[in-house]
C-alpha cells in the first residue's frame, strides 16, 4: 500500500470486500474508514449522550447486530445502495416496521456523512413501503356500557386479587377522561395529581399536559391503594413490561365485555368528543400533547359535523 508491504489480517472472508477495503485505505486512509460495528457504536453513543430513550437505543442495537451479521465486517465506504437494497430485500416485516427501520438506516448514514466517513447516503435511494394505517375507531356508547358492565365481573386473581376491579375501573376512567396514552397512565405518579388536575409531561414527546379531573377519575384514583409513588406501577423494572401486563388485562376484559378493547381507542374517543363539542383543533392538540397536524390526521375524520359540512359543500357544486 503506497509502495509499502503490509502484512495484516483483514478479518474478512470475501476477496472482493478485502480489495475494496484496501482501495479505500489508499484513497482515504484507515482512520476515515471505520467498519460497520465501530461506526454504529459511535452513532449509538451519540444518541445516548443526547438522551435517546432506552427503547430507541435497543432498536438501534438490533439494527447494528443485523447489519454486522449481513455485511460481515465491511468498512462503511464499501457499502453501496445496491448492497443496502439486498439487505432490505431480506426483511420479512410489516410495512410500518420496514418504514421505521429504513428511517434508522438513513439516520445512521447521515451521521456517517457528518463524520466525513462517506460523501453520500446510500440509504436515501431505498424505497419506503406504502403506509397502511389501521383505523382505531372511537368507542360507541353501547361499547362503553358493555365495558363498564364487564369490569365488576373481572376475576379476583393475580397479585392484586380483590383489588383488581378497583384498579381496572380507575385505569379505564383515566384513559377515558384524559386521553392519555397507556404508558403515561402506567407511569402516572401520585405527585402529578395536583388538587383537581393532572399535570405531567408525556413520555412520547415530552409535551406538557394539564388536565382537569373528571369525577370518575378522582374517585377511581382515590380507590387505588398502591404502595409507592405510582398509581398503577410498582416502580420496579421496566415500565414497558407493566404496559404489557395492562394490555393482557384488557384482552381478558375484552372477552368478558364482547368488545374489541384497545387502550388507544379511549384516546380517539376523548379527542372526538372534544372536537364534536366545537373545541378547536389547536386546543385539542394542546390537551392531548400532540401537534394540530396529528390531530387533523388521526382524529377529526370521525366528527359528523365535519362530514356534514363536506357533504353540504359537495351538494353546493351541483347547483
Amino acid at each position: 500500500m503506497r509502495g509499502e508491504a503490509v502484512r495484516r489480517s483483514l478479518d474478512l472472508t470475501n476477496w472482493e470486500a478485502a480489495n475494496r477495503e484496501i482501495q479505500s485505505w489508499e484513497i482515504y486512509g484507515e482512520e476515515a474508514n471505520p467498519r460497520i460495528g465501530e461506526a454504529f457504536e459511535r452513532f449509538i453513543a451519540q444518541g445516548v449522550a443526547n438522551g435517546l430513550s432506552i427503547e430507541t437505543t435497543k432498536k438501534q442495537r438490533l439494527l447494528q447486530k443485523e447489519m454486522v451479521a449481513y455485511f460481515d465486517v465491511l468498512p462503511i465506504r464499501s457499502i453501496s445502495t445496491d448492497d443496502l437494497a439486498k439487505f432490505r430485500e431480506s426483511w420479512k416485516l410489516s410495512s410500518i416496521t420496514a418504514r421505521k427501520k429504513i428511517e434508522r438506516l438513513r439516520s445512521f448514514f447521515k451521521f456517517c456523512i457528518g463524520r466525513k466517513w462517506i460523501e453520500d447516503n446510500p440509504a436515501s435511494a431505498l424505497r419506503v413501503p406504502k403506509e397502511t394505517s389501521v383505523e382505531k375507531k372511537p368507542y360507541e356508547k353501547a361499547e362503553l356500557e358493555k365495558i363498564a358492565w364487564a369490569i365488576p365481573l373481572f376475576p379476583d386473581k393475580g397479585i392484586y386479587r380483590e383489588s383488581n376491579k378497583a384498579r381496572i375501573g380507575a385505569f379505564v376512567a383515566v384513559l377515558r377522561w384524559t386521553g392519555l396514552r397507556i404508558r403515561d397512565v402506567v407511569q402516572l405518579k401520585k405527585s402529578q395529581v395536583e388538587g383537581e388536575r393532572i399535570v405531567l409531561r408525556t413520555h412520547k414527546n415530552q409535551r406538557p399536559v394539564k388536565l382537569i379531573l373528571h369525577p370518575d377519575v378522582k374517585m377511581g384514583l382515590e380507590s387505588v391503594k398502591n404502595p409507592g409513588d405510582y398509581f398503577f406501577w410498582s416502580g420496579l423494572g421496566n415500565p414497558k413490561s407493566c404496559v404489557g401486563d395492562w394490555q393482557r388485562t384488557f384482552r381478558r376484559l375484552s372477552k368478558l365485555a364482547g368488545v374489541h378493547i384497545h387502550a388507544h381507542r379511549w384516546r380517539h374517543t376523548f379527542a372526538t368528543d372534544l372536537l364534536s363539542k366545537g373545541v378547536p383543533v389547536s386546543e385539542v392538540a394542546a390537551i392531548l400533547g400532540n401537534s394540530p397536524r396529528i390531530i387533523e390526521k388521526h382524529y377529526s375524520q370521525w366528527i359528523q359535523a365535519r362530514q356534514d359540512a363536506v357533504e353540504k359543500a359537495i351538494k353546493a357544486t351541483w347547483a
